[in-house]
C-alpha cells in the first residue's frame, strides 16, 4: 500500500481522492521563537511497522509513515541519516514520523487528502533546548486505551476538531459522533521535557514528560524532567466529509470510522517518532529561523539553515506482504499512474485481523504473520507499478489459544464485517517546524 504522489491539480480538485492531510509542528514548548510552515511531499509508505514498539517484527495494525527511506522493522537515528532520500522537503530531516491509519465503515488504509491551518503562534523568550545527537525516540499514545481519564496529560494531549470552515468548529477528546461539514482533525502533543539521560525507555514514554501545566502549556519544573526539547506536534486532516453518502449504510451512521487498531471511538490515538535530523540543524532552526512569523521557510533556505525541495518524492517497496496473508484482503486494486495499490472494495478484516472493541480492550492476537520481503527498494515516482522485493521470510501460521470469545472482543464480532465501498485512503503532509520565543 503506497501513497499516492499529491499534486497541485489533486489539491484544488472539487472532487477530493483522498481522505486525510497530516500536518506536523515541532516547536519549543508552547510559543513561536523559530516557525516554519512546508507540505511534504508524500507518504512514505503505509504498513504494519512499529520499529519502536514492535521492533523487528510485524507491527499488530497499520500505520502511515513519512520521512527517511531507511524505515524498517529495525530503524535507528544513526541508519536514518545515511537514508537515500525523505518524503520531507527539507533533505535534512532524515526522520521518521508515523500515525496510524483510519478505516471507514470500517476498514480500509489511509493516505491523500486537503490541505489544512496551522495554530496561532505567540512569542515569548524561550528556556535552552536541547535536542539529543543520538538515537532518540518517542512515542506518545497508549493504543490499548478505551476510556478517557481527562486528569491525565497523556490523554489531553489527544483532540479532535470536527470542522465547519463556513461555521463554528467544535473540539472533542474522540472522534465527533456527527457529520462535520469540513472534516476532522486529529490532533496529538509530543511531551517537551526530557530527563537529559536517556533518549528512550522501556515503555519509549517515561524518559520524557509532558509541560507543567499540561501538552502545550507550562514550564519543564519537574527536577526529573529539566531539559526543553523541541516540540512536536501532529495534525491530521481526515476528509471525512466525501464519505457522508455513505453514512446510512454503516453500522453506526452516526460515527463510521475506525482506526487500523481496531478503536471506533480513538482514546487510543497514538504516534511515534524517531530522529533523524542533520547533527546540528535543528539546533540551528529552533534558534535562528525566526525570520518571518507566518510560517515561509524561505528565510530559513535563505539563511543557509536547511535546504528544500518541494518536488522531490521518496517511496519505499512493501517489506510486509499483506498479500501472502489473504485472510486480510477481500479485494486488491490493479496499480496505475499515481497510485501504486488503489482498492475500490471492502477489506475482510482489518489489517492484523484486529477486532472493533469500543468499550474496553483485550488483546488479539492474529494466526496468520504476513510473509517479509528483501530486498526495500527507493524509488521516486509512481508512474509505474513499484518494485517489488522476494519472500525473505514465509506467511507463518500459529495455533493460538485465544479466539474471538473474549469480553471485549465478543461484544464486537458483529463489526468484524464492513458494509458499502470501501477504498484505499491518502495522506496529504504539511509540515511546519516552530521554536518558542
Amino acid at each position: 500500500m503506497k501513497a499516492n504522489i499529491f499534486n497541485d491539480a489533486s489539491r484544488s480538485s472539487n472532487k477530493r481522492s483522498g481522505f486525510a492531510s497530516l500536518l506536523l509542528a515541532l516547536g519549543l514548548v508552547e510559543n513561536a521563537h523559530a516557525y516554519w510552515l512546508m507540505a511534504a511531499n508524500n507518504v512514505l509508505t503505509t504498513q504494519r511497522i512499529d520499529p519502536i514498539v514492535d521492533t523487528g517484527q510485524v507491527s499488530t495494525h497499520a500505520h502511515s509513515i513519512l520521512g527517511a527511506s531507511n524505515f524498517g522493522l529495525n530503524t535507528s537515528t544513526a541508519a536514518l541519516r545515511l537514508s537515500d532520500c525523505t518524503s520531507i522537503p527539507v533533505r535534512e530531516d532524515k526522520s521518521n514520523y508515523c500515525i496510524h491509519a483510519v478505516l471507514v465503515d470500517r476498514y480500509a488504509w489511509g493516505d491523500n487528502g486537503l490541505s489544512g491551518r496551522f495554530p496561532d503562534v505567540l512569542r515569548r523568550v524561550p528556556p535552552p533546548v536541547l535536542v539529543p545527537k543520538n538515537h532518540s525516540q518517542d512515542s506518545v499514545g497508549d493504543p490499548t486505551l478505551r476510556t478517557f481519564d481527562p486528569s491525565s496529560f497523556a490523554q489531553q494531549a489527544v483532540t479532535f476538531l470536527c470542522l465547519d470552515f463556513n461555521g463554528a468548529s467544535a473540539r472533542f477528546n474522540e472522534l465527533p459522533r456527527r457529520r462535520c461539514p469540513s472534516g476532522i482533525r486529529s490532533q496529538i502533543n509530543f511531551p517537551s521535557c526530557w530527563d537529559g539521560i536517556n533518549t528512550d525507555s522501556v515503555d519509549h514514554q517515561s524518559h520524557v514528560a509532558f509541560l507543567s501545566s499540561g501538552p502545550d502549556n507550562g514550564t519543564c519544573s519537574d527536577p526529573q524532567f529539566p531539559k526543553t526539547l523541541p516540540r512536536i506536534f501532529l495534525e491530521v486532516y481526515w476528509y471525512t466529509q466525501a464519505f457522508d453518502d455513505f453514512r446510512r449504510q454503516a453500522k453506526v451512521p452516526s460515527q463510521p470510522f475506525v482506526f487500523s487498531n481496531g478503536d471506533p471511538i480513538d482514546y487510543s490515538y497514538h504516534a511515534d517518532f524517531i530522529n533523524g535530523w542533520d547533527v546540528g540543524v535543528l539546533e540551528r532552526a529552533v534558534n535562528e529561523c525566526n525570520c518571518n512569523p507566518y510560517g515561509d521557510p524561505s528565510c530559513c533556505v535563505a539563511k543557509g539553515i536547511f535546504s528544500m525541495n518541494q518536488s522531490s518524492r521518496c517511496y519505499i517497496s512493501d517489506t510486509v506482504d499483506e498479500l501472502s496473508a489473504p485472510v486480510l484482503l477481500l479485494f486488491r486494486g490493479r496499480p496505475n499512474k499515481g497510485h501504486h495499490l488503489t482498492a475500490l472494495g471492502t477489506l475482510d478484516a482489518l489489517p492484523g485481523n484486529n477486532p472493533v472493541q469500543a468499550h474496553c480492550y483485550e488483546r488479539f492476537i492474529d494466526f496468520i504473520t504476513p510473509a517479509l520481503l528483501s530486498p526495500v527498494h527507493v524509488f521516486n515516482s509512481t508512474d509505474q507499478p513499484p518494485p517489488r522485493g522476494t519472500t525473505a521470510r514465509p506467511a507463518q501460521t500459529a495455533i493460538v489459544s485465544q479466539r474471538v470469545t473474549g469480553r471485549c472482543i465478543g461484544n464486537s464480532t458483529q463489526s468484524l464485517h464492513p458494509i458499502g465501498v470501501m477504498t484505499i485512503l491518502s495522506v496529504l503532509v504539511l509540515l511546519s517546524v516552530r521554536a518558542l520565543v
